[in-house]
């Protein structure tokens, strides 16, 4: 078996270097927002309907994707995934106007779910006796955090020597290449391992004794969840530079900066929340800690605004609102719902679909009237988040046993597909 970790290091490397370049692509309209405004001749509004077609691609491809996965394999999803967001980076440079923007930006919804429902599978099925491979997956986020902390810096860097916006775009592009090609002379692994292991998760998942979970209570709540926590951070990445040059704390380019601290914090939690997991901590109880955190940091910057509260709650909202609690959501979902995984999973990720496809178009007309009025939705949301991490709490406790939260989240965590 060492053997053939060995072998699998080159191609969960090509494919965790996939993810930085997603980090980016999540945000590089958002960062570029005023080049792009030039570019197009187009509004904010506009430039922000752009960025809910990425969302809107991926709601439109998310089920075609799981299936060509599943029927065509993970090497030719993978490479579609690829292709799709070199389509992306290079049509948005090459867009003459912010309809033509939109299309290319369906683009990267595609990218999104094909690369989401073939990645996870390969890492899967490269390790199918890897004891815990929830820390393979939750290494996804880190590198999608990892793209999100360098682009900042690379835009300020641009900004500030006058440098054309596109080289970024266009870097993107050679890089996702280049890595098309290794990746193109890569073996992956056989489908069959993970045939066997779903199966003894399944035998495993019989055993766990309770009440009967409703769909219609925990399962609508932690929908609820799902949309609120990916809007949480999302309205956030996308608005605090505009609210902090708004509020004439920052300048453009140093408002920027502001992305990268909230990657920092989010890296380092992908880390955290797996150890703290690791360690026992019932994962419904962090879901309501870690969005009541966020809620309080909200508040915090709405109300006290300044430059050190900015850093400190930019963090934080990676910390707590971006580290991992989706996923741990998610394995809470599946284990209260065993059956059916993949239908519930695609309804959970469909959830964060929408919030990524309506909340750019929804800020996007708020801030034609006060950029504030963002950060009050962002904190309305949250509020939402948190009674709905509530619920799911308080009817966990009654249909589960609490004890076996920490070995069962283990188990739940490796058959994620973000």
């Amino acid at each position: 078996m060492d053997t053939k970790k060995k072998n699998y290091t080159p191609l969960i490397g090509s494919l965790y270097t996939n993810f930085i370049f997603q980090g980016m692509a999540a945000i590089i309209l958002s960062q570029n927002l005023n080049a792009l405004m030039d570019s197009w001749q187009a509004t904010v509004q506009q430039v922000t309907l752009v960025i809910s077609g990425i969302g809107l691609g991926r709601v439109l491809i998310l089920y075609f994707a799981g299936y060509f996965s599943d029927k065509f394999g993970r090497k030719k999803t993978v490479q579609l995934g690829i292709i799709s967001y070199l389509i992306f980076f290079i049509g948005i440079l090459i867009s003459q106007n912010y309809l033509q923007g939109l299309f290319f930006a369906l683009f990267a919804g595609f990218s999104n779910a094909f690369l989401d429902t073939s990645t996870y599978p390969t890492l899967m099925e490269a390790y199918p006796n890897e004891k815990d491979n929830s820390s393979l997956s939750v290494l996804n986020k880190a590198f999608i955090s990892l793209g999100q902390f360098i682009l900042p810096l690379l835009t300020r860097f641009m900004l500030n020597h006058g440098i054309y916006y596109g080289l970024v775009f266009i870097g993107c592009a050679l890089g996702l290449f280049l890595n098309l090609l290794y990746i193109s002379r890569l073996g992956f692994p056989e489908r069959e391992s993970v045939v066997e292991k779903e199966s003894e998760t399944l035998k495993e998942e019989a055993n766990v004794k309770g009440k009967q979970p409703l769909f219609k209570v925990e399962g609508l709540a932690l929908l609820i969840f799902s949309f609120t926590c990916v809007s949480t951070f999302n309205i956030f990445i996308l608005w605090v530079p505009t609210f902090a040059e708004s509020l004439n704390l920052m300048n453009h380019s140093n408002s920027l900066v502001l992305v990268s601290a909230y990657s920092i914090g989010s890296f380092a939690s992908v880390f955290l929340t797996s150890l703290i997991v690791k360690r026992g901590v019932a994962p419904t109880l962090l879901l309501v800690w870690c969005t009541l955190v966020s809620l309080f940091l909200l508040i915090g910057m709405t109300l006290f605004p300044s430059v050190p509260m900015f850093l400190i709650g930019s963090i934080g909202i990676g910390v707590f609102a971006a580290g991992g609690i989706w996923q741990l959501g998610l394995a809470v979902l599946l284990e209260l719902f065993s059956k059916g995984k993949g239908r519930i999973t695609s309804y959970y990720s469909i959830a964060t679909s929408v919030s990524v496809m309506v909340i750019p178009y929804i800020t996007g007309q708020l801030e034609k009237i006060n950029v504030s009025l963002i950060f009050g939705l962002n904190i309305a949301l949250t509020a939402i988040g948190v009674v709905a991490a509530m619920i799911i709490r308080y009817r966990y406790k009654k249909v589960m046993n609490e004890c076996q939260t920490s070995d069962k989240v283990s188990v739940e965590l490796k058959e994620i597909v973000e």
